[in-house]
């Protein structure tokens, strides 16, 4: 994963922004955002609840809520660009572009068997026949790992537990052949043994079928597990980019710091997480300059003025921080 990349990749999204309505103003829960992802690779982009994360991916396909729009920027997927207006990228909407929910149950139609729904893309994108279809349906209830796939065929969510409606969902989302997968939180619901299957499962699809996978989470733990690649996401921006383990290894940014001291290490029983003071800002008042300086242990008078951008700290690392070299390993927030 890279910021910008001049090669085709298979997903591009360069300066994305949105803004949406809210009480009576406008916010900006995306500003500025880009990234690449290749064939075969994963990213993940991780971050507090409301950081930005989801409404990226939903941008990207063009599902934004009623009074929503994209503002700037342009997303590839394959160099095909998808954006056909600066209002709404969802003209652009691409067959090889599908999405995993966090909620399989709201997802998935509940009065359609799931052999129907996984069907539909096929007979009604691909062009296959019903019976083609059908088929092809039945081949993605198999490589999902759904035992007895045509039983399962005709049955419909509410008759499924959550790991097999997951799976369904997979199902779905492959069923257009896809080159890019977003998964927004796929097994967040999900107990821990059917997370490690879902994502077993995911990890399988992307090296047998070459996927690109951009994986949305807040669990730094998932986001090792499952990507190649790390964005870390501050109140709409990327504050952090770089290999997954390097990033998680070697923070350059004190807000990725304060989310791994945050968790739970199962491998330490006597270390003590420590908390991040304060909760992300109100994206219609945001602080001038860095907008985590109030909550960052290193804050200085000049971040509360400056707008730091991406920038390189190393090859295939970057930083939105004027102190990122101050950040070592070992270094505890005092």
């Amino acid at each position: 994963m890279s910021v910008v990349s001049a090669a085709v990749s298979a997903l591009a999204v360069e300066d994305l922004s949105v803004e949406l309505p809210r009480d009576g103003t406008t916010i900006r829960p995306v500003n500025g955002v880009s990234f690449t992802v290749e064939r075969g690779r994963s990213l993940a982009i991780v971050g507090e609840s409301g950081s930005g994360k989801s409404v990226t991916l939903r941008a990207i396909l063009g599902l934004l809520p009623k009074g929503g729009r994209v503002t700037s920027g342009h997303v590839a997927v394959e160099g095909r660009t998808l954006k056909e207006s600066r209002r709404n990228l969802g003209r652009g909407r691409d067959a090889h572009l599908s999405i995993v929910f966090q909620d399989p149950l709201a997802a998935l139609n509940p009065v359609l068997t799931v052999g129907a729904q996984i069907a539909e893309a096929p007979r009604f994108v691909l062009g296959l026949t019903r019976r083609a279809a059908r088929d092809r349906a039945l081949e993605l209830l198999r490589l999902v790992g759904i035992p007895d796939p045509v039983r399962r065929y005709d049955a419909y969510p509410h008759e499924l537990s959550g790991g097999l409606r997951q799976r369904v969902m997979i199902a779905v989302a492959l069923s257009s052949e896809p080159k890019v997968l977003l998964c927004d939180e796929p097994t967040t619901s999900l107990d821990v043994t059917i997370q490690a299957q879902v994502l077993a499962l995911l990890s399988d699809l992307r090296r047998d079928e070459g996927l690109a996978l951009v994986f949305v989470t807040h669990d730094l733990g998932v986001a090792a597990e499952v990507a190649e690649d790390l964005a870390v996401m501050y109140a709409g921006r990327l504050v952090e980019t770089g290999p997954v383990s390097e990033v998680l290894s070697s923070p350059k940014h004190p807000y990725t710091f304060g989310l791994l001291e945050s968790a739970i290490d199962v491998d330490t029983p006597d270390r003590i997480p420590l908390a991040i003071p304060g909760s992300l800002p109100d994206l219609s008042q945001l602080p001038k300059g860095c907008a985590f300086h109030p909550r960052c242990f290193l804050a200085t008078p000049e971040c509360t003025t400056t707008d730091v951008e991406l920038r390189s700290v190393g090859e295939g690392r970057a930083s939105a921080c004027l102190h990122a070299d101050q950040l070592t390993i070992g270094t505890r927030r005092s």
